[in-house]
This record gives C-alpha cells, structure tokens and sequence, in this order.
C-alpha cells in the first residue's frame, strides 16, 4: 500500500501545473520541512540517550533497542526526505541556464513538473512516517514502563527487611502463648 502511495504521490506531482508549488506553497512546506527537521535531531538524541543498562534485562533491553532503532531509522529517513524537498524547492525556484532553455518544453513543462513530483513524494514519504513514530514510542514507552517496574520491584525486594530482621522486630512477651488454668486467671 505504501508503494501504492508514493507511486501517486510521485505521478500527482507531475500532473500539477508547473509552479504550483514554487511560490506561496513553496514558502509553506520549506517552513513544514524547517519544523520537521528541526524536531528530528533532538527526539534521535532523547532515543539515544535512553538506551542505558542499569538494572534492566537482556530481553528487555534487546525489546527496547530494536524500537528506538526502528524509530531513529524512520526519523533519519524523514530528514533525508526534507533534505531531498527543500533542494527540489530550491532548484525550483532558481532560473535554468539559457541553454537548457533552447530544449522545447524541458524548462517549462519537464523539469518543473519532475521537481514537483521529488517534493510532493518527499512531502508524502514524511507524512507517513510521521504516522508511524508515534506507534514507536509508545511501544518503547510501554517497554520502558516494564523495565521501570520490574527495576522498582527487584529494588523494594532488595531493600525489604528479612524474616528473622521482622521476628526480631515484633518480639512477643514471654508470656504470650502460656496456658494457664482457669483458677489462675480468678486470682
């Protein structure tokens, strides 16, 4: 289906009219690709930086490490797909040389329509990987949160005192537990 998509998306953008995209709506998605790309970097730091050992299992630790590879993976392949957008943007917008103009239709029909299609696949390449980050961390979320109860839970067993440190706590009387008569009792 993602095929099926971006095979679309990439003929779309050659059905647009050559400078659909390079004005106003080129201002608009070199500002989208700007936010995107901006927030890409940190959330791959965050990721990286929330791969630590302490206190965890190997299974736990192996769950977690193919979700945030999974997610930096999709995270690069968007900031790669900006970067492929804003220099189709770019080369849209600069004039061609004067001798590719004397070539019938390559400057006025072919190679706007051709940049059109790299940035409208690129502009839908990201949004569905925008889709699928969220899915990513919520899984490495749910993993972390097993780690974080299992940790917290092997730390009270650690921490809790044991059987004879609660006897010796909560001693009985000595006389506790005697059996006495009942004429011992009146007296």
């Amino acid at each position: 289906l993602e095929w099926v998509i971006l095979l679309a998306s990439l003929l779309g953008g050659a059905c647009l009219n050559p400078a659909t995209i390079s004005d106003g709506a080129g201002r608009v998605l070199v500002t989208f690709f700007a936010i995107v790309a901006a927030s890409i970097l940190p959330t791959i730091t965050l990721l990286i930086n929330s791969m630590t050992a302490t206190g965890r299992s190997v299974e736990s630790i192996n769950k977690l490490e193919v979700e945030l590879q999974a997610a930096m993976d999709a995270l690069f392949l968007m900031f790669a797909c900006v970067a492929i957008a804003v220099f189709g943007l770019a080369a849209l917008s600069i004039q061609p040389v004067s001798v590719l103009k004397r070539i019938p239709m390559l400057t006025t029909e072919i190679l706007p329509r051709a940049g059109q299609s790299v940035v409208v696949l690129a502009l839908t390449l990201i949004l569905i990987r925008i889709g699928q980050i969220p899915g990513i961390l919520r899984r490495s979320l749910a993993i972390r949160h097993k780690i974080a109860i299992n940790e917290a839970r092997r730390t009270t067993n650690q921490n809790a005192p044991g059987l004879l440190e609660m006897k010796s706590a909560y001693e009985n009387h000595p006389d506790f537990g005697k059996v006495i008569s009942l004429d011992e009792t009146t007296e």
